[in-house]
């Protein structure tokens, strides 16, 4: 029994389970503790449901921030567009970042698995608008085969792959190895359920701190005094394929 218990595809239903992937930290400590291996599986698909209009842009910053001094980080068929000069205030090495336009999910499903084929891609964070089980399916593959180079300067072996979908779209089930659905809490906090991991169910959702951290470095325009609940909406950027 102990011998089948030292497999990391086998664990006891009420903890979890070994790590099947290298990881790296969240940057959120209670969100550590909840994953296998205590962070970002890398080189797997993670998929995160949110409200819709919005994006979990303040649950990602410290991915984003860790994945540009990795290599390149792309933003593929994201419905708004981040605003660069904050994200390069928050120490996000904007050169690095590469904003994708696409049409529809069949364009940016193909182009995913381009992208993934690069190993000089750290992050690349895509969303679809009506994600199936076997869109899931070709990216989480797609993860599993990716590789990172290290003649960049970065460590990470494989890519973090992000999808992110609107929670009215979400799929019943999905090949993701993680699935995360994430509501943001006003401007100073997120909650964060954990909807799918390798161990025992969480049936209660996270109470992350996390201030937003831009609001101050906007101008002051009737857009950015929106009620709480839109901090998490940011303007869209003209639908084309640039550097951000």
């Amino acid at each position: 029994m102990q011998s089948v218990l030292q497999r990391n595809d086998v664990w006891r239903a009420h903890q979890l389970a070994p790590p099947a992937h290298p990881t790296h930290p969240t940057g959120w400590a209670a969100l550590d503790a909840a994953l296998p291996g205590g962070g970002w599986p890398l080189g797997a698909l993670v998929e995160c449901s949110h409200p819709a209009g919005t994006l979990a842009w303040r649950l990602w910053l410290p991915a984003l921030r860790s994945a540009s001094a990795q290599g390149q980080v792309v933003l593929l068929g994201l419905p708004l567009q981040p605003n660069a000069a904050a994200w390069a205030a928050h120490g996000i090495d904007t050169p690095r970042l590469w904003c994708v336009h696409t049409d529809d999910d069949a364009q940016t499903l193909w182009c995913a698995q381009q992208l993934l084929g690069c190993p000089s891609v750290a992050l690349l964070w895509l969303h679809l608008r009506h994600p199936t089980w076997a869109a899931t399916q070709r990216l989480q593959h797609a993860a599993h085969q990716a590789r990172c180079s290290t003649d960049g300067g970065g460590a990470w072996p494989a890519p973090l792959v992000l999808l992110s979908v609107a929670e009215a779209h979400a799929s019943p089930s999905s090949a993701a190895v993680l699935r995360l659905h994430v509501q943001p809490k006003g401007p100073e906090g997120l909650l964060v359920w954990v909807r799918k991991r390798r161990g025992a169910p969480r049936h209660h959702p996270l109470d992350l701190s996390a201030p937003w951290p831009w609001c101050e470095w906007l101008p002051p325009t009737p857009r950015n005094h929106a009620p709480a609940p839109a901090v998490d909406r940011l303007p869209a950027q003209p639908a084309r394929a640039c550097p951000a």
